[in-house]
Order: structure tokens, then C-alpha cells, then sequence
């Protein structure tokens, strides 16, 4: 599978809704599914420490 900077960033999801999902063919698709996770766990440990 080689990158191809012509891929789209969003593609419609494949459950029947109108909704868009980031696409992991696209490199900024891959930076944007690693850069949400990572804000998630951040996230997370934050909430969790402010206790």
C-alpha cells in the first residue's frame, strides 16, 4: 500500500449514516487518528489525576 497524497482526509463511513470518518490511506488522515488518541489519553490522565 503505497501513501497517496491524493486520498481524501474524510471518507463516508461504511455503516449506512451520514457520518465521515478520518481515512487511514491519506498521511493526514493517519497524523489526525494518532493526534485524537493521543489527546484522548491526555485527556483521561488529566481527569484522572485532578481527583
Amino acid at each position: 500500500m503505497r501513501d497517496r497524497d491524493d486520498e481524501p482526509v474524510f471518507r463516508k463511513s461504511r455503516f449506512g449514516t451520514n457520518r465521515y470518518e478520518y481515512n487511514p490511506a491519506s498521511p493526514v488522515g493517519r497524523v489526525l487518528i494518532a493526534v485524537t488518541v493521543i489527546g484522548a489519553i491526555v485527556a483521561l490522565v488529566v481527569m484522572r489525576s485532578s481527583h
